[in-house]
């Protein structure tokens, strides 16, 4: 093995996934909120009262990970979830997840459970849609991991690449789908500044060069699969360029949050730092749209609404 140039853990699999979704909870407030609005979205989190990893019960199997924390109402509220990466599930396995929710509750443990799938997308099926209150896909926690302040972030990512890669082989390679991206979205938008500035396998940037935009401001397209069951996220970056101060990464945040309700479908994230402002598009449901010839065209369509969205804002706001 090739220490010096390898990766750390060639093929990491569900009990390292484990053991780092319970070190974030245990370390990180920041995680622990952003965990709690991915698995019970309609609950907030007032403090935390821990985790534990391959909990066991008599009879009714084991828990990959749970954690449990007080909400608003003072409710204490279980999360048991359950991580996949390849593996088929068991007889019945799903069943025994909210047998031992209700078996907590009925003891008078805890108030209420939520039972959460944490998987790869190219791992979650319709089924799984039904049968779990909750999904959290891999490729979410990238996206958290990259805008993470803890300093294990960008070992934990590679962690979970590495855990993907085992659910599919290759590794996505968006490159082709990119480069039509690109092309498509610098002769159609109306926008003369827009510049690409990031070119990787699964995302692409964009920058202005107006001399009024903020150079860390970028309109990003990020490819989780490609194909006509992947889904894609259009996202406003701040990203993180020399000479960056906290009190300026604020004000580019607050600009933008005054304007992101005029995009009623792209979700706002105040606590983030990097990606602040995102919407999804799912390649089946843009294949069926009569409006668009290819998912591509609708990615394309999202990232011209974003910029031509923003990008004046930011110009105007900096001259003001």
């Amino acid at each position: 093995m090739d220490i010096e140039n390898g990766e750390p853990i060639e093929s990491a699999g569900e009990q390292e996934i484990d053991f780092i979704i319970v070190q974030l909870l245990e370390t990180s407030v920041d995680f622990r909120q952003w965990l709690v609005s991915q698995a019970v979205p309609d609950l907030d989190i007032s403090s935390y009262l821990g985790s534990a990893m391959h909990a066991t019960y008599a009879g009714e199997g084991e828990s990959d990970v749970e954690f449990g924390f007080r909400s608003g109402s003072d409710h204490r509220h279980l999360v048991l979830i359950e991580n996949k990466i390849d593996a088929s599930k068991q007889p019945d396995q799903v069943e025994r997840y909210f047998n031992r929710g209700q078996y907590r509750v009925d003891r008078g443990s805890w108030d209420s459970f939520t039972v959460c799938l944490l998987a790869p997308e190219s791992y979650v099926s319709d089924e799984d849609e039904a049968a779990f209150d909750s999904i959290i896909r891999y490729e979410d926690v990238l996206d958290y991991l990259e805008d993470a302040t803890h300093d294990s972030a960008a070992f934990f990512s590679t962690v979970f690449e590495s855990g993907m890669r085992r659910g599919r082989s290759p590794t996505t390679d968006a490159s082709d789908v990119l480069r039509s991206i690109a092309d498509q979205f610098q002769t159609r938008t109306e926008i003369p500044n827009l510049v690409q500035t990031v070119d990787l396998k699964k995302r692409a940037g964009f920058r202005s060069t107006h001399p009024q935009h903020p150079d860390a401001v970028q309109y990003d397209v990020y490819i989780g699969e490609t194909g006509e069951s992947g889904r894609s996220t259009v996202r406003l970056q701040i990203a993180s360029d020399e000479g960056l101060t906290d009190s300026e990464r604020e004000r580019l945040k607050t600009i933008a949050s005054q304007h992101v309700e005029s995009l009623p479908d792209y979700e706002w994230y105040p606590h983030r730092k990097k990606n602040i402002i995102n919407t999804k598009i799912w390649h089946e449901d843009a294949v069926q749209d009569p409006e668009y010839g290819s998912y591509v065209d609708a990615i394309v369509d999202e990232l011209i609404t974003l910029s031509e969205t923003f990008h004046p804002v930011f110009v105007q706001n900096s001259t003001d």
